[in-house]
């Protein structure tokens, strides 16, 4: 069981590194920022899964720990990156900015994906 576990964890990650690479494309391509933030937050639940409402409230090392794998970890806080940059598109600065430093306190505990 361990394995299947393995291998859905490792689609699950590629899935959402693809998903982080269109919504950056779109929101360069000039696409309405709330929706590339919708679809983040979207993914984001589906990287996080039914823990989400618990990992949000936790700070970063707790959550990072919790969440368990540094490659979720570090997709998360890209994915909540991208929605900083969504924010501040939209002239949203203190969203932006709570959403940029709750990204860096999280990516302190994550790492990029193994190439």
């Amino acid at each position: 069981m361990p394995a299947a576990r393995d291998d859905y964890l490792l689609r699950l990650i590629q899935e959402a590194a693809a998903a982080l690479k269109r919504f950056r494309s779109r929101l360069g391509g000039g696409e309405a920022p709330d929706d590339v933030s919708r679809d983040a937050s979207v993914a984001i639940g589906t990287l996080l899964g039914p823990q989400r409402p618990l990992l949000e409230r936790l700070d970063g090392w707790s959550a990072a720990n919790l969440l368990g794998d540094p490659e979720r970890v570090h997709l998360w806080s890209e994915l909540l990156q991208l929605q900083s940059d969504a924010e501040r598109v939209s002239g949203r600065i203190t969203n932006a900015d709570v959403l940029g430093a709750r990204s860096a306190e999280v990516a302190k505990y994550g790492k990029p994906l193994a190439s």
